[in-house]
């Protein structure tokens, strides 16, 4: 590919966020079957033609337009879930040497979390202070490390249950999910669905999510498995399964998710799913880390998968047939080298609005960046 190629491919990755003809920038994706891997997202040449000229847009056209417009104004009458910007901070850094690399959150009350890094078998528990209103960042400061005993390696995802007191947090070394009981100490093993034995390496359990009023777990894979499609691309996103659990870790439902293009992949990284944020209202956000020309950006969807396939019963998702989840992006930010890995939701802000906390994965270094957002939800459903 050309370096205008690559540009090309990257301005439209960057600028279309479902913005294909007959559809607003930022409306739910398509709910249609498909066979296989993601379907290719178009040239910037078969974009604009897609696009009739003015002059040969029909009456019938025109008016269909409005009516889609206005159907637009009348969903937007209803309480979105909404993300946004803490005004006056983009990011929070502050400096830890004892690790790196984090790449999991969790919320665990108050000024409480839990991270985890892809470096250290260990869970780091984490004061983060946070201005009640605005949801700024005040302090940050990680607490001495909790050591586990696992077979399981480079850990990525984490969730804490409230009722008992237990942490979860999946691994990509190994496949698998663990358990840690805080006040004992102690690890137990969780089972996953064996399907998850085909992920590509490096490409496993990146994440794991937990609330208490909905009750169950979510879990994904970064990439593609085998079997299930290529890794993302430049023309297409990978199709990467989302895993619905109960509160015992017994599997609900398994539903098709496609990301979105990879503008460039380096040392076989590319776009992929870093992790899950399940609300209370039942909705599941997926934070994807996009790779582009320009660097890397955090971009936060709602996965839909009302009305989706099951595909628990599918072993493989190359070549077969299924409606896979539509997505909505919510937010987006462009963080250059900064890979954004982990998200949870925080406490409640007297303005309304709730707290939302991504971590960003250092890459070694012991500068640690936190990036705030304030999240405001749909009633719950």
């Amino acid at each position: 590919m050309s370096f205008a190629e690559v540009v090309e491919t990257e301005r439209w990755n960057k600028d279309r966020r479902f913005s294909t003809p007959g559809r607003a920038a930022g409306a739910p994706s398509p709910q249609g079957k498909i066979t296989g891997s993601c379907p290719r997202a178009p040239s910037a040449v078969e974009n604009r033609r897609s696009v009739p000229p003015p002059s040969s847009l029909s009456r019938d056209s025109i008016l269909s337009g409005i009516v889609f417009f206005l159907s637009l104004a009348s969903l937007a009458v209803r309480a979105e879930t909404t993300i946004e910007d803490v005004a006056g901070q983009a990011f929070f850094s502050f400096e830890y040497e004892r690790a790196t690399d984090f790449s999991g959150i969790t919320w665990a009350g108050g000024s409480d979390y839990y991270a985890v890094s892809d470096k250290v078998k260990g869970i780091f528990p984490l004061r983060i202070s946070i201005e009640p209103s605005s949801g700024r960042i005040l302090d940050a400061e990680f607490r001495p490390m909790l050591p586990v005993k696992t077979k399981l390696a480079d850990f990525e995802g984490i969730a804490f249950v409230p009722k008992t007191r237990r942490l979860y947090v999946s691994a990509e070394a190994g496949n698998g999910i663990f358990g840690f009981d805080i006040a004992r100490g102690v690890t137990f093993p969780v089972a996953v669905p064996p399907v998850f034995e085909h992920a590509r390496n490096n490409k496993s359990l990146e994440s794991l999510t937990f609330d208490a009023t909905v009750g169950n777990f979510w879990t994904a894979n970064e990439e593609a498995l085998q079997g299930d499609g290529p890794v993302s691309g430049p023309e297409r996103g990978t199709m990467v399964r989302l895993q619905k659990l109960d509160r015992r870790f017994k599997p609900v439902a398994q539903f098709a998710y496609c990301t979105e293009c990879s503008g460039i992949r380096l040392y076989g990284g590319g776009t992929g799913v870093s992790d899950l944020a399940l609300l209370p209202n039942g909705e599941l956000l997926v934070l994807e880390r996009v790779a582009g020309f320009l660097g890397i950006s955090a971009e936060i969807f709602r996965a839909e998968t009302r009305g989706v396939t099951d595909v628990s019963r599918i072993p493989r998702l190359d070549g077969a047939d299924f409606k896979p989840a539509a997505k909505k992006l919510l937010f987006q930010r462009a963080t250059l080298t900064n890979n954004f890995e982990g998200i949870a939701l925080g406490p409640k802000l007297t303005s309304g609005w709730r707290s939302l906390i991504l971590i960003a994965d250092s890459g070694g270094g012991t500068t640690h960046y936190l990036m705030p957002l304030r999240i405001r939800m749909e009633a719950v459903k």
